[in-house]
């Protein structure tokens, strides 16, 4: 196994895609603090696994599609990007298990709207937003009426003025992002409807790494279990 074998520390590639300043969501992935420092959640949680592991821990910040290309190519060890399961990645990379769920889901309104919104059919014939790549985007384009339109979004900040300005008629996001949202725009509320949803975000890591991929497990069952990040 090249990892316990060869490296003294292992880099982690930590999308962009889903940082605060790209989504609203301020506990993950990361953001840039006023030194220069990368910050956040998910690069604590990195941090304290290189900890555990005795070794030193590299970042490289980058788009969620070149995350992927760089897990799939062993140019990384792992990828920390709010990743969904998907069977078709099986076979360009070994993924854990749930590291964070992130609880309910929903869908932004303008406010006076929600009520209206009351099951998956309401949603006939409207618009709605997900961001791209992620748990969202697979329950609007699964569990949502054939005739929704369900448009992508590189940036949450994008879909929420896409709302407000009546471009689409509601945004899809969990409820650890549409919280924060709505603390700072009173004119946005939430659908009466919600997601049947079971699920959470997973680590990625090199295909055929089976010991680093099971002691990256270790460490989730207990971040899970203690309560961490």
């Amino acid at each position: 196994n090249r990892f316990f074998n060869d490296k003294l520390g292992f880099m982690a590639a930590i999308s962009f895609q889903n940082s605060p300043a790209g989504s609203d969501n301020t506990e993950f992935e990361y953001d840039i603090d006023d030194d220069g420092n990368i910050v956040g959640t998910d690069i604590l949680m990195c941090q304290w696994m290189a900890e555990q592991l005795g070794v030193e821990l590299e970042i490289q910040p980058m788009a969620f599609d070149a995350c992927l290309a760089a897990v799939g190519q062993g140019d990384v060890d792992m990828m920390v990007a709010g990743l969904t399961y998907d069977e078709n990645r099986l076979a360009r990379m070994e993924l854990t298990g749930i590291y964070w769920n992130e609880g309910d889901q929903g869908v932004l309104v303008k406010k006076g709207a929600g009520a209206s919104y009351n099951s998956a059919e309401s949603f006939a014939g409207k618009t709605v937003a997900a961001q791209n790549g992620t748990n969202q985007q697979i329950m609007a384009e699964e569990q949502l009426p054939e005739s929704t339109t369900v448009e992508l979004v590189t940036k949450i900040p994008d879909g929420v003025n896409m709302v407000k300005t009546g471009r689409i008629d509601g945004l899809v996001v969990p409820k650890t992002v549409y919280d924060s949202i709505l603390a700072e725009n009173d004119d946005l509320e939430v659908a009466d409807f919600a997601f049947d949803f079971q699920g959470g975000n997973y680590i990625a890591s090199v295909k055929g790494e089976d010991a680093f991929t099971a002691k990256i497990q270790e460490m989730i069952d207990t971040i899970n279990a203690e309560g961490l990040y």
